[in-house]
């Protein structure tokens, strides 16, 4: 058995339905190179952070997509051609699902995470379209407070820094593309 959960989960197809979902898995793999794979209620899941972007599986008659019901609302006119259930939307068992549409859908599901925050207790984040964080730190009283980070798209450091009460304190350090230091400065 192979040791990957992931592998492991897709595994117990049909070997035409588990290769059009292992080529389903590398195609959300290539778009999201910042997300991490796990197994969510059951299923294999690509998640950025603790957010689940997506999970996908396979059925008796057909595989899933589970990016949730914004997806469909947004996306409405390019799905017409899939069958849905709330919030899933299925497609052919034996193809993966096509790579032009699952671009939109992550492109979606990314900008919705991304709407979601500031979270109840603060937390910021915010990514870009592949899957790694763009900004990550924490609100209190509307303003930054403590420990932020900023990265280049590539999900290397841009920045890093802190905030108390809204003002830049400590030290704060900015990175090249290449990870060397080009700027600190501090701040009382």
């Amino acid at each position: 058995m192979p040791s990957d959960p992931i592998a492991k989960a897709l595994a117990k197809f049909p070997v035409s339905q588990r290769e059009a979902l292992a080529e389903t898995r590398a195609r959300i793999a290539a778009a999201l190179p910042g997300a991490h794979e796990e197994i969510a209620w059951g299923m294999p899941a690509f998640l950025i952070g603790d957010d689940n972007v997506l999970c996908y599986s396979g059925f008796s008659d057909h595989n899933s997509l589970f990016p949730g019901s914004h997806v469909q609302e947004v996306l409405v006119k390019d799905l017409a051609g899939f069958p849905t259930t709330k919030g899933t939307i299925h497609f052919d068992m034996d193809s993966a699902f096509p790579e032009a549409l699952l671009q939109k859908i992550l492109k979606v599901r990314i900008a919705e995470i991304n709407a979601s925050y500031p979270k109840r207790g603060g937390q910021v984040r915010e990514y870009y379209d592949n899957g790694h964080p763009k900004v990550l730190g924490k609100m209190k009283d509307e303003k930054p407070d403590g420990a932020w980070e900023w990265f280049h798209k590539d999900g290397t450091h841009m920045r890093t820094g802190a905030y108390r009460s809204g003002k830049k304190t400590g030290e704060w350090t900015t990175f090249a593309a290449d990870g060397s230091v080009t700027k600190v400065s501090t701040y009382k």
